[in-house]
C-alpha cells in the first residue's frame, strides 16, 4: 500500500512539473513576435480589403500605406483607435502580438517606395 501511495505521488510529482514547464513554453511563445507569413496573414484578413494586398488600394478612402508619412507611434495608434475616415479600432478585435505585426507590416509597405 505505501508502495502504490508512493508511486502515485511520484507520477503526481512529475506530471505537475511537467505542466508548469507548458505554462511558461506557452507564455514565452505568447510574448514572441509573430512571423511573417502569420504578420501577413493579420493583414490579409483585416486590412487587404481596404488598403489592398500592396497597401495601395484605397478603397472606401483608405490610405495608401505606401505614401504613408506616419512613424510607428501613429501607425500604433491608428491600428489602436482607428480614424474619422472610416477606418474601425482594432484594440479590442486584435491581441498585442496581432497589433505588433501590422505595425511592422506597415512599415516594410512603407520602405517599397
Amino acid at each position: 500500500m505505501v508502495l502504490k501511495i508512493s508511486a502515485f505521488l511520484s507520477v503526481f510529482l512529475v506530471a505537475v512539473s511537467c505542466s508548469s514547464g507548458s505554462d511558461e513554453a506557452t507564455t514565452v511563445q505568447a510574448t514572441q513576435p509573430l512571423t511573417k507569413i502569420e504578420a501577413h496573414s493579420v493583414y490579409m484578413l483585416n486590412c487587404a480589403s481596404c488598403h489592398g494586398e500592396d497597401g495601395q488600394l484605397g478603397a472606401s478612402g483608405a490610405a495608401n500605406l505606401v505614401a504613408s508619412k506616419m512613424n510607428e507611434a501613429q501607425i500604433r495608434t491608428t491600428i489602436l483607435k482607428g480614424n474619422n475616415k472610416g477606418m474601425m479600432p482594432y484594440e479590442e478585435i486584435l491581441s498585442p502580438r496581432e497589433i505588433n505585426a501590422l505595425v511592422e507590416v506597415v512599415k516594410s509597405l512603407q520602405q517599397t517606395k
